[in-house]
């Protein structure tokens, strides 16, 4: 059994060190094969370095590596200079270490192919422009450019308008040296986060051709639920020996919890087959814990979105099934952006193609992908929603998923107390200053909606007002074929919540399963649940 490349973003290594690759260079042959200039916009974590460097060995002639690869018998194989600017890892703290850390890899790469470049003392971009050009002349060939990460230094300052717009700055003066060597460049590709309006980039390579939302490359990144099956059987296999799921079972679950990311808006093909496609990462780390957690939002939420979000006031509801445009996402610096544009682009959110090719312009509806990146994002928005700091956050979630899946009422009101204590005085303040009549009934509702978005932050089905024959229960949480009917009331009996549960039925169309009937009494003095009572049925 191959092992998994976590963290292995080289392709030779995965070749020579008997690792899983996802084979696909079929896609990579038909964006390579003719001269052209591209960029390509996908969320972290979702193979963009891997398939630079496997661009990088295509370019540089390794026929022994592909051997087995769709592309072996059909590309023609010659060795081209190869220029590779990888941003991931430069200092962003300054513009200095930014140039620095340009610097850096262009004169690695002048070392690499034994060429001088006198003009790097100067600046960056007289080093780009000098190297392409020594290159050129050297080998008697065009040049190969792959840049990844290309925003990274504005992405890291963000929060900082000033500081971002100098870093684009510096940014827009190396790229726009590309625009001159056009002639000397056979196939350039630009990888990143997010597409920008003013990042010299676009403005001065005005024939550079953006393929983010292009059909034929939406499943060139990530893996398709085919390639699951094919590339990870023997793991899948062995996660269903551990949990005696069947085959039909897991893959349901798998789908929920990674797939669902479309790049071009397009689910289904016209058989009916599904487009959308699981994120890689997860898909790894998954295969390689054999546990269901949300590894992608865990690991792949970067800084610069939590302090995004700190300065937008903005609600799921506000994000959810909005209507795009592909040319909104360059209408806007990336520190401007709406947060639904932002958050797509971030990996939180996908989209969904409504409009025809016969339509004036494609329009697409913009969801939650999967249960990993709904994890994410109820936990980023519920911090920045609620002002709680993320690790605080987390460490509640947590705590009350273990309380839901271990049937322990008091953990799990002593958690909702510990977030209530944190927000009640606000929602007091904020009544009281509102001059409201039926402030206990605003209160209640208040207090409701904290308790839903904590419950949905730990991934369980969570509903608000569900209706049952004689009305609507206030919380019904659902797990795992355990279900949590929960009534609220703000200074009066945690009893006669309960047997308001009871007289209404809420509780009726759950017959059959494990349910717990919850009553709840919340002080609108403390702002925390004083009294609770509970039964199961």
């Amino acid at each position: 059994m191959k092992d998994l490349p976590l963290g292995i973003g080289d392709y030779k290594r995965i070749i020579k060190g008997n690792f899983i690759y996802v084979d696909k260079t079929r896609y990579l042959y038909e964006l390579a094969k003719k001269e052209g200039l591209y960029f390509l916009s996908r969320p972290r974590r979702f193979g963009k370095s891997l398939m630079l460097s496997t661009l990088y060995y295509l370019f540089k002639g390794e026929k022994e590596l592909f051997e087995g690869t769709w592309i072996y018998d059909k590309w023609e194989w010659q060795e081209y200079p190869v220029i590779r600017i990888d941003l991931t890892d430069i200092k962003t703290e300054t513009v200095e270490k930014v140039e620095f850390g340009l610097k850096l890899i262009l004169k690695n790469t002048s070392e690499e192919y034994d060429v001088e470049i006198p003009s790097l003392e100067i600046d960056a971009s007289y080093g780009l422009s000098e190297l392409i050009n020594r290159l050129y002349r050297k080998y008697n060939k065009q040049v190969i450019v792959l840049i990844d990460e290309y925003e990274k230094p504005v992405l890291d300052n963000i929060t900082d308008k000033e500081k971002a717009e100098k870093m684009r700055k510096e940014l827009r003066s190396f790229y726009s040296v590309l625009k001159a060597q056009m002639d000397k460049i056979r196939f350039l590709l630009i990888t990143g986060l997010t597409k920008f309006t003013k990042m010299g980039v676009f403005s001065a390579l005005n024939n550079l051709e953006d393929i983010s939302f292009d059909e034929k490359y939406a499943q060139m990144l990530g893996y398709t639920h085919e390639e699951v099956v094919q590339y990870f059987g023997e793991y899948i296999q062995r996660y269903l020996e551990l949990t005696g799921l069947s085959k039909e079972e897991f893959l349901e679950m798998f789908r929920e919890y990674y797939d669902g990311y479309s790049f071009d808006g397009i689910w289904y093909d016209e058989g009916g087959k599904d487009r959308r496609v699981y994120n890689p990462f997860a898909v790894l780390l998954f295969f390689s814990k054999m546990r269901f957690a949300p590894y992608w939002s865990d690991s792949g939420a970067p800084s610069f979105v939590y302090e995004y979000l700190k300065g937008h006031n903005v609600s799921k509801n506000e994000l959810l099934k909005q209507k795009v445009s592909e040319s909104d996402f360059s209408q806007w610096e990336i520190e401007d952006n709406p947060p639904h544009l932002f958050l797509a682009q971030a990996g939180y959110l996908t989209q969904r193609l409504l409009t025809t090719r016969t339509s004036l312009q494609p329009i697409y509806e913009l969801s939650i992908p999967n249960t990993d990146a709904r994890l994410g994002i109820e936990k980023l928005l519920f911090s920045t929603e609620q002002k709680i700091d993320l690790a605080t956050v987390t460490s509640k979630v947590n705590a009350l998923a273990y309380a839901i899946e271990a049937r322990d009422i008091q953990e799990m009101v002593e958690v909702i107390n510990s977030i209530y204590a944190r927000v009640s005085w606000r929602a007091r303040k904020q009544i009281e200053r509102s001059g409201k009549e039926d402030r206990l009934t605003h209160l209640e509702v208040f207090y409701q909606s904290i308790m839903v978005s904590l419950f949905e932050s730990t991934g369980v089905n969570v509903e608000s007002e569900e209706e049952s024959a004689k009305g609507r229960a206030d919380v019904v949480v659902k797990y795992n074929g355990v279900v949590y009917v929960i009534e609220l009331k703000v200074d009066r009996s945690a009893q006669e919540a309960l047997e308001q549960i009871k007289a209404k039925g809420y509780h009726e169309p759950y017959k059959g399963k494990e349910v717990y009937l919850i009553g709840m009494n919340i002080s609108s003095k403390t702002g925390k649940i004083e009294e609770f009572v509970y039964e199961k049925i």
